[in-house]
Formats: C-alpha cells, sequence, structure tokens
C-alpha cells in the first residue's frame, strides 16, 4: 500500500471521529431542515450519508487490500466513494439554496408553478454538476495511485536485484531465484501498468500470459519467462539442490528478461514512425537481447 493510500484512509477514519463528535449536536438540530416537493430534507440526513458513504469508502478499500488485484475495481469504487464524500455537502448547499432561489422566482413572478420549475432545474444541474466533479476527482485519485505504485514497483525491482546479487556474493543461491523473480514480477507490474493494461490478478502465472498479450514481452522469450518461473518454484518449493551455476544463469536470465520488457512496444511504436531516406539500406542490426549471441572465429 502506497503513502498517498494511507494518507486516503486516515483522512476517512479521521472524518468519521468528526462526524461522531459532531452526533451531540445533529441530536439538537438534526430535525431542522427545509421542504423540497413536499418532502422536508433535515440537515441530519447529511449527516447520515457522510456516514454511510465513509462506511463503503473503508470497506472497498479493505477488500483492495487484501486482493491480489492492485488497483482493481474495489480501488476504483472506494475512490469514487471518497469523492463523493467530500463533495456532498457543497452539492447539499446548492441544492438548498436552490430552494431559496426558486422562493424568490415565486415572490417576483407570483407563480408557484415558475418556482417549482426553477427549483427542480437548479437541482438536477448542482446534482450533475456534482456526479460530474465526483467522476473527474475519481479519476485523478486513480491516476495518482497509478503513478504512486508504479514507483514503488520500481523502487522494490532494483531492491530485489541488489538483494539478489548480494545473496549471490554470499551464496544463499535459493534465495537467489527467489530475489530475482521478484524483480521479474516487479518489472512486468509497473510495465502493465504504464502501459495501462487491466491485470486480473498480480500471480506470476497470469502476469506472463497477460504481458504477452499486450506486447509488453516478446514472443520469443515467453518461454524463457515460464522457464524462470519454473526454477524458482523448484529452487523454493523442491528438495534438489539449487547450485552455484543454477543461481548464476537465473541472475543473468533475470538480467536479461527484466531488459527486454518493453522492447517489443518500443520496436512496433517506432516502425510507424519510419522516414525512407535515399541513401542505400544499411544492413539490419541484431538485437542483442532477443538473437542469441554468436561464436566469434578467429583467422
Amino acid at each position: 500500500m502506497t503513502d498517498f493510500a494511507k494518507a486516503k484512509i486516515l483522512f476517512a477514519l479521521a472524518l468519521v471521529a468528526v462526524l461522531f463528535a459532531l452526533y451531540s449536536a445533529v441530536r439538537e438540530f438534526g430535525q431542522a431542515g427545509f421542504s423540497f416537493f413536499g418532502t422536508v430534507l433535515e440537515f441530519r440526513l447529511i449527516y447520515f450519508l457522510m456516514l454511510g458513504l465513509l462506511g463503503c469508502v473503508i470497506y472497498f478499500y479493505a477488500i483492495d487490500f487484501i486482493s491480489d488485484n492492485p488497483l482493481g475495481v474495489s480501488h476504483r469504487v472506494g475512490n469514487f466513494f471518497y469523492a463523493l464524500t467530500l463533495l456532498f455537502p457543497p452539492v447539499f448547499a446548492i441544492v438548498a439554496l436552490s430552494i431559496k432561489v426558486a422562493e424568490g422566482v415565486v415572490w417576483v413572478s407570483s407563480s408557484s408553478l415558475a418556482g417549482e420549475i426553477s427549483k427542480l432545474a437548479l437541482a438536477i444541474i448542482a446534482l450533475s454538476f456534482g456526479l460530474l466533479v465526483a467522476k473527474l476527482a475519481s479519476a485523478h485519485l486513480n491516476r495518482r495511485d497509478r503513478e504512486d505504485v508504479v514507483d514503488r514497483l520500481a523502487y522494490q525491482s532494483k531492491k530485489h536485484l541488489q538483494r539478489a546479487e548480494e545473496l549471490m556474493e554470499d551464496g544463499h543461491y535459493d534465495l537467489v531465484a527467489l530475489e530475482g523473480y521478484r524483480c521479474v514480477e516487479s518489472v512486468l507490474q509497473r510495465a502493465l501498468l504504464n502501459e495501462n493494461v487491466h491485470v486480473a490478478s498480480s500471480r506470476p502465472n497470469q502476469l506472463i500470459p497477460t504481458a504477452s498479450r499486450a506486447g509488453i514481452i516478446p514472443d520469443e522469450l515467453v518461454g524463457v519467462f515460464h522457464e524462470l518461473r519454473i526454477a524458482r518454484n523448484r529452487a523454493i518449493h523442491s528438495c534438489d539442490l539449487f547450485t552455484d551455476m543454477d543461481a548464476s544463469w537465473f541472475l543473468v536470465t533475470t538480467r536479461r528478461l527484466i531488459a527486454s520488457v518493453g522492447v517489443a512496444r518500443k520496436l512496433d511504436e517506432e516502425e510507424e514512425f519510419v522516414v525512407v531516406h535515399d541513401s542505400p539500406e544499411e544492413p539490419e542490426k541484431k538485437d542483442p537481447i532477443l538473437e542469441p549471441r554468436e561464436k566469434s572465429v578467429v583467422s
């Protein structure tokens, strides 16, 4: 969980505490309100609705916290309820103001029908404007959450790779596979979030096919990704000895695979903007990441 998500949850809990502190005042003056199409909108309505919205915010954030999918549907729904909670008091105030304006229209025009029409129109405009702003605020929260998660995954991938190199030097070869594959997972999750690709689950057996379909990893290296995943499972769960040669291969392959993430997508984007010149064609250069290294011949 990022610091921004923690701040949102703490602020939601603080709002709940403030509402509980105001309960005595609501009990005294909560029945006061104003008439709206034959119904009395009491001030305690805003109190209980805000409590309900904040409860939904905390509930959906809690579901997102225990789920395997970072920034999933529950997180986006929680952000929408969070935006609604913050915008509910001003929208309620605008609706109350529209009722006062409608009363002024009735007094000026001496027509109750004109007052009812203006009251309904202003209320619809206020509600529509509130929903639009809540939608925009929710989109901003989703974008901010995604940026924070991308930054956190970049930091984690770097730390996992450094940790794997340290474990290699210390001779903990099975833990090299664990930390190295965590680095691969962080890199894949970050690339998918950068491309705004929805991931149903962050489990390794689903990350690789999703990244392959999105063009994040080259097709010819999908098998190598699965081979690395199997080697990681063998190192952690099997009783077989994971030697220094296995750990060295795992570390080299990890560096190769994380360097290949996003290469296929970049090549496809560059091909869309190729400029053809009249100069003679140069021989095509092979990508050292995707092509096997050939043996050199010394004459």
